[in-house]
């Protein structure tokens, strides 16, 4: 429930106590001034944007809206565990309004936004993975992202421009801290968890539709019926944007274009699928719509054509993805060729293996990118000489190893152990 006081001039009292009943609210009070009624009312949270549309006719109504749940107990009292068990989501007008609201100063966006860039740099330049944690924490992405689906599930593109400036603000900063902290402490080549950082799975959609979606539902819900705490849904958010914007500003300094191409597409197949997700909750779930707001009036055709730009990038996007292997999808084709590796190893009967790993490197040889099979065995015959050994496993290696791409220079490194 929520709770309203409405101040509206005298002799609407009886229109406005039967509007109050037609809207299911409850415990209402009136209280009479010399030329006003004052009411204090609580109505449940969907209904409050259409008794506020239906409370517009009469002449100038001034209105508090408190945006904190309220716990209303009337008779029967066998019935107070259904009336307090109020977890409707809120209304579309509170949605939209507590999005502009927790839009910020652009002091604290640029002084957040700093702060996460050199965290995530020292994260990613120690390969400390609980630095990359805390600037999620404090990267301020999760702000921008819902109010730019704000805009567009209202249709509203002043909104949706102010909040690409934001994003692109904090982008920015957090690239160029990242880039002057490399020219401070330059760095001669990428550490290995920069390398890791920068390679993307075949999945990378999943990630940002999931923390749009989070995100959207833990500002369309009602507090008691969130079970996830904002600051955990802005974690998620910013998990998905803090890595890669933190290692475009090293890639630069280093002119690696390969690394900093892939952080430039992650960064933006992130944003582009955050903001699809959180705008289909908007508008389907929280109502937010050009129509939906009580005083919104804004674009059906803004929506939908922001709406089907953004899935046709995505799109567009996706289709790059998957016509230049291996080069954005690295991460998940480790897992395919250890896989692979696994299936070969296992048909070598004189072997013992005692630890195998595939990784994708930086280096290109002959023009292709390099993936190196490291293995470690332990021979079952003692006999064979250690060089007859790694040559037998290469070979079978080589000729039984498959994958799609033929575009990949493959090593092999292969280390035997003694007992």
């Amino acid at each position: 429930m929520r709770q309203l006081i409405i101040k509206i001039p005298k002799g609407n009292k009886k229109e406005i106590l039967g509007l109050v009943t037609d809207f299911k609210g409850k415990n209402t009070i009136c209280l009479s001034e010399e030329q006003h009624d004052v009411f204090v009312l609580f109505l449940p949270n969907q209904k409050v944007n259409n008794f506020l549309k239906r409370l517009d006719k009469y002449e100038q109504p001034e209105i508090s809206l408190i945006p904190r749940g309220v716990i209303t107990l009337y008779p029967p009292a066998s019935d107070s565990p259904d009336q307090v068990a109020d977890v409707q989501p809120k209304s579309s007008l509170e949605i939209y309004l507590g999005g502009i609201q927790s839009v910020g100063s652009i002091k604290g966006l640029i002084g957040y936004s700093i702060a996460a860039g050199i965290i995530v740099w020292i994260g990613l330049y120690t390969t400390t993975v609980f630095l990359l944690v805390a600037a999620m924490l404090v990267a301020p992405f999760a702000g921008p992202a819902m109010n730019a689906a704000l805009a567009t599930s209202a249709g509203k593109m002043p909104l949706l421009k102010s909040s690409l400036a934001r994003y692109g603000l904090a982008i920015g900063t957090g690239i160029l801290v990242s880039f002057l902290m490399t020219v401070i402490f330059p760095l001669e080549t990428l550490t290995p968890l920069m390398v890791e950082v920068s390679q993307v799975s075949k999945v990378a959609i999943l990630l940002p539709l999931i923390s749009g979606f989070a995100g959207a539902i833990n500002i369309v819900q009602s507090e008691r019926d969130s079970l996830v705490s904002g600051a955990a849904v802005g974690i998620l958010v910013a998990a998905s944007l803090a890595p890669p914007v933190g290692l475009i500003g090293a890639g630069l300094y280093l002119l690696d274009w390969e690394i900093i191409s892939s952080s430039v597409f992650r960064v933006v197949l992130q944003l582009l699928g955050i903001h699809l997700a959180a705008t289909l909750v908007f508008y389907f779930y929280g109502k937010v719509t050009p129509k939906g707001v009580r005083f919104l009036q804004g674009s059906s055709k803004m929506t939908w054509f922001t709406s089907s730009f953004v899935v046709l990038a995505i799109a567009g996007m996706m289709f790059w993805q998957f016509s230049r292997p291996p080069f954005l999808r690295k991460a998940s084709m480790n897992t395919e060729l250890t896989e692979e590796l696994d299936k070969a190893l296992n048909e070598l009967e004189f072997i013992e293996v005692i630890e195998k790993d595939v990784n994708f490197t930086n280096t290109r040889i002959k023009g292709n990118p390099t993936v190196s099979y490291n293995v470690t065995v332990l021979p079952r015959d003692s006999s064979l000489p250690e060089s007859v050994l790694k040559k037998r496993i290469i070979d079978h290696l080589k000729q039984n190893i498959k994958h799609q791409d033929d575009n990949i220079y493959e090593v092999y490194q292969v280390n035997i152990a003694e007992d």
